[in-house]
């Protein structure tokens, strides 16, 4: 699922972050996000399946714990550390993001076969990506193009639910994707709004949204009342086979930022 499937501590972050830009205007001219802020670190839960051929198998867990954390600068930054199952090891994943407009400040992947770094700027992303597991470990300098502000498609889900969805919503969203290259624009479609069981929080009216990832259209199931991701579906018709991940923890409401 390109680097939605794909662990730096805090601090780390944090010194990447030392000098920022600053907030800004919107990632999207005329687009709004809404993030809610986490009074404290927060943690949630996703149930992964994998359904191959019409079989669903179990694939283990996606945790996602969401915190704040500060630049020296002053600016409130968004932490979104992610780990999550990935064949022969596991993958944490790290996003960084202005907490008001969710733009993309950092990135740090860490993978069983590679690792990431990315700082993202007013015009480009610039990091390194390592090769690892083998005799000798290789480190490649990327700087790739962004053509300004950006979101990091590490948590499409999360700016997804933050945007003013309603009926007939849709935009073009530009997220970042190393692999293919940098800058990606993405269509974000509202399809319907339904009342739609849940494992474990039962019926709950949802807005159904399609985003267009390159090779792995995604679908979301966004609560129409809380904004909470409660379902996340990629699917990759080349393999028919699709991910989807279930919200298991139970919903407790966060003060607004």
């Amino acid at each position: 699922m390109l680097r939605y499937l794909k662990v730096f501590a805090s601090f780390t972050l944090a010194a990447a972050c030392a000098h920022v830009q600053s907030a800004g205007p919107p990632v999207v001219a005329g687009l709004s996000v809404h993030m809610e802020q986490p009074p404290r670190p927060d943690t949630v839960v996703y149930q992964r399946s994998v359904s191959r051929d019409g079989q669903v198998t179990d694939a283990g867990t996606r945790t996602v714990v969401l915190r704040e954390i500060n630049a020296t600068t002053g600016q409130r930054l968004l932490e979104v550390e992610q780990r999550f199952p990935a064949g022969n090891g596991e993958i944490v994943d790290t996003a960084v993001s202005d907490l008001r407009t969710l733009r993309a400040v950092a990135h740090r992947s860490h993978q069983p076969t590679k690792t990431m770094r990315f700082n993202f700027g007013d015009s480009s992303a610039d990091g390194t990506v390592t090769s690892i597991g083998t005799a000798h470990d290789s480190t490649t300098s990327v700087r790739q193009a962004i053509g300004g502000p950006i979101f990091d498609s590490n948590v499409i889900d999360l700016v997804v639910a933050s945007m003013p969805l309603r009926q007939g919503f849709t935009a073009q969203v530009p997220f970042f994707i190393y692999e293919q290259g940098g800058r990606v624009i993405m269509p974000v479609t509202v399809r319907e709004r339904v009342s739609a069981p849940f494992s474990k929080l039962g019926q709950r009216e949802v807005w159904v949204v399609d985003v267009g990832v390159p090779g792995v259209p995604a679908t979301f199931w966004i609560d129409t009342r809380t904004h909470a991701v409660l379902r996340v579906r990629y699917d990759v018709p080349s393999r028919k086979t699709s991910f989807t991940d279930e919200r298991i923890t139970p919903i407790v409401p966060r003060l607004t930022a």
